[in-house]
């Protein structure tokens, strides 16, 4: 019999339901997520269960690596999903075990959902990344507070020592080489096609690498769409409103891509081609950048599917 597991994921414990084809509920119950948790948990799902966990932080990881592991047919669900179904529902509940059975029916109602299949190695780059993504954001944060404060105070004549904010922003920046150069020591062999492309570099191709590891894009335009650079229209009868990217996913990965349209069109002739055309045809400075970083997914995604081969 074929039967559908929802799991909801917290720090503490995993709540899990296993419905029929038909949503009655086979069983729920509790479990801590620890290995021990997740030893006990896999006993209590059938082997041909097809199992939903929602993307919780990094709190997922070990219940869907070990039961992937095991064979199981797990996918990890945006929460964006749940929450479609969620406001859909009469009363808008919202608990653990509420919540479990509702990724239950997705299971069971959903048809085209992606697998997980990711390493503990994809993991740890993935996290990387993430600690990449947040010491960027800190260092830029940082660097204009300061500045904005040292204007601040030379108006009115006031010089104080800010040696200890300059070590911090020292520390941050050395940090970042470092999870550069761990990412660049780690890449894998998409990230190494693509950078002997002309003006992309070996850290920016394998941020794109790591991005998509363990997705499947059928078409160049669902890559595009995934890292947020595909054009919106807004139309209504006669009416044409103003076109532009739909900003979709992660915006780090859009900045990424935007320093390497900079570079691509400053060290790859081709491209540099490319942006001068939209240039002189009186397109914007960032529509340009963005445009060229647009133009290189598409090639970007030529490289991923020969290296999926």
């Amino acid at each position: 019999m074929k039967t559908y597991t929802g799991i909801d994921v917290s720090k503490a414990k995993l709540d899990i339901c296993v419905k029929d084809i038909e949503g009655n509920v086979i069983h729920s119950q509790t479990f801590p997520n620890t290995d021990k948790g997740v030893a006990m948990l896999q006993k209590s799902i059938p082997k041909e269960s097809k199992i939903v966990i929602e993307s919780t932080s990094h709190y997922h990881w070990l219940v869907c690596l070990k039961l992937s592991e095991l064979f199981f047919e797990v996918s990890v669900i945006n929460p964006l999903l749940t929450k479609k179904y969620e406001r859909s529902s009469i009363r808008g509940a919202k608990t653990d075990t509420i919540d479990a059975r509702r990724l239950a029916d997705i299971a069971r109602i959903e048809t085209d959902l992606p697998p997980f299949f990711d390493s503990k190695e994809v993991l740890t780059k993935k996290k990387y990344k993430s600690l990449l993504a947040k010491l960027s954001q800190v260092r830029q944060e940082l660097k204009r507070s300061h500045k904005s404060a040292l204007e601040a105070l030379e108006t009115v004549g006031v010089s104080i020592d800010f040696t200890m904010i300059e070590k911090a922003i020292h520390a941050i920046e050395s940090a970042i080489d470092s999870l550069k150069k761990i990412l660049e020591k780690n890449a894998d062999a998409l990230a190494k096609k693509t950078a002997e492309v002309p003006g992309v570099s070996l850290f920016q191709a394998t941020v794109l690498s790591t991005a998509i590891s363990g997705r499947t894009f059928q078409t160049r335009e669902e890559l595009v769409a995934f890292f947020g650079l595909d054009v919106r229209k807004r139309e209504s009868g006669v009416w044409r409103g103003k076109e532009c990217i739909s900003k979709r996913g992660n915006p780090f990965y859009r900045k990424i891509l935007f320093q390497l349209g900079w570079s691509l069109k400053t060290h790859n002739e081709k491209y540099r081609t490319y942006y001068e055309n939209m240039m002189n045809r009186g397109k914007h400075y960032f529509t340009c950048i963005l445009a060229t970083a647009r133009k290189f997914l598409r090639e970007f995604f030529r490289f991923y599917k020969e290296v999926s081969l």
